[in-house]
């Protein structure tokens, strides 16, 4: 009991807790616009083209929360290539709103306060990681797994996001080989219409949202993606999907090509693999000295394949236009989708394939 004694709150903070703390922050705090959207961004909904989520869309935080879940909110805005300042607001942001909950019995423990007080924030601005076609090359093929490789090769020829690639289903994926037909049939899976006569070509569609149930499954994360697009695969892609597909495990339906390596075949973990990607196979191959700084990560591709596929920047002669980099990145920008779809076979996939950097993983 607070030193008040037994208060009789408002019951709107056990009904709608939410837009009880919005309420109060302006008409008892009276914190500005600002401290709103703030509050708006890190607890109630994820703003549009971040690759990260908002606290209440994150975790299901009113069935119970542990330091786990705590933990994995903070570990996700890491990852998805925050400053230690804004990672550090999100969080006291999000702690500010379990306090106020937890003095009223709403909830039983604060996490993310006990995460606080465990971290030590670091505001100066870490050393951005930079490698050459030739380094990542090198990096993915001393990968000995074929999934994290192929998801790797992915990552850096594409720079799509990590909830989309996490998302992927075998009918989105057209690979023109006899063996990948030949599971296709066994499974009983048919390649989707939009990609039915583009062969070679993976196809990242603007579903799901998070939280979505999408194709029979409930999706932990969504694709972030405006418009549905259609990628070209080339062959250094090809050929390691196709070593991964020739092991990979049985599934059902939604058949999902990324499965866990042990146990039933379901659906990877996003956040074990991604750190087993970007933290172990990346300081066992000696890409980076230490995998755990959150400077390498699944976004580090994103920034990777624009540098050195825009014109005169990174580490690659060739080049595409910027707005092709944007196209297949997913990036919204008015208009983009009516330029490539017209005449994608010689905008998208001729200009893409001429110019995309090789890493010599089978050479």
């Amino acid at each position: 009991m607070s030193k008040y004694g037994d208060l009789d709150y408002d019951e709107r903070w056990y009904e709608d807790p939410i837009a009880q703390f919005l309420d109060h922050k302006r008409t008892v705090d009276g914190v500005t616009d600002t401290r709103i959207d703030i509050i708006h961004r890190a607890v109630v909904e994820t703003p549009a083209g971040v690759e990260w989520q908002a606290w209440d869309e994150f975790t299901d935080w009113r069935e119970g929360m542990t330091l786990t879940d705590a933990r994995a909110f903070k570990q996700q805005l890491e990852d998805a290539g925050l400053s230690s300042r804004s990672v550090e607001t999100y969080l006291r942001t999000v702690q500010s709103f379990l306090k106020e909950l937890l003095e009223r019995d709403v909830i039983e423990s604060n996490p993310v306060a006990y995460v606080c007080d465990e971290t030590d924030f670091n505001h100066t601005k870490p050393d951005k990681i930079d490698r050459t076609v030739a380094e990542i090359g090198s990096f993915l093929r001393a990968i000995p797994n074929h999934q994290q490789r192929a998801r790797g090769i992915i990552f850096a020829k594409t720079g799509i996001r990590r909830g989309e690639n996490h998302n992927i289903d075998l009918p989105y994926l057209h690979l023109d080989h006899a063996i990948f037909d030949e599971m296709l049939d066994r499974h009983g899976v048919t390649v989707v219409d939009e990609i039915a006569d583009h062969p070679d070509t993976l196809y990242i569609p603007s579903e799901p949202t998070t939280g979505e149930v999408f194709r029979g499954e409930k999706r932990k994360y969504g694709n972030k993606r405006e418009r549905s697009t259609k990628i070209p695969i080339d062959g250094e892609m090809k050929k390691a999907l196709l070593d991964w597909l020739a092991v990979r495990p049985e599934t059902e339906y939604p058949h999902p090509l990324w499965v866990r390596p042990r146990g039933k075949p379901l659906r990877i973990g996003k956040e074990n693999a991604n750190r087993k990607l970007t933290n172990y196979w990346a300081e066992e191959t000696g890409l980076v000295e230490d995998g755990d700084t959150g400077k390498f990560t699944p976004h580090w591709f994103r920034h990777f394949f624009t540098t050195n596929m825009k014109p005169g920047r990174g580490h690659h002669d060739d080049s595409i236009a910027p707005s092709l980099v944007k196209y297949i990145r997913g990036d919204v920008e008015q208009d983009i989708m009516e330029v490539y779809t017209h005449d994608w076979g010689d905008q998208v996939r001729k200009k893409y394939l001429d110019a995309i950097y090789q890493f010599g993983i089978y050479d």
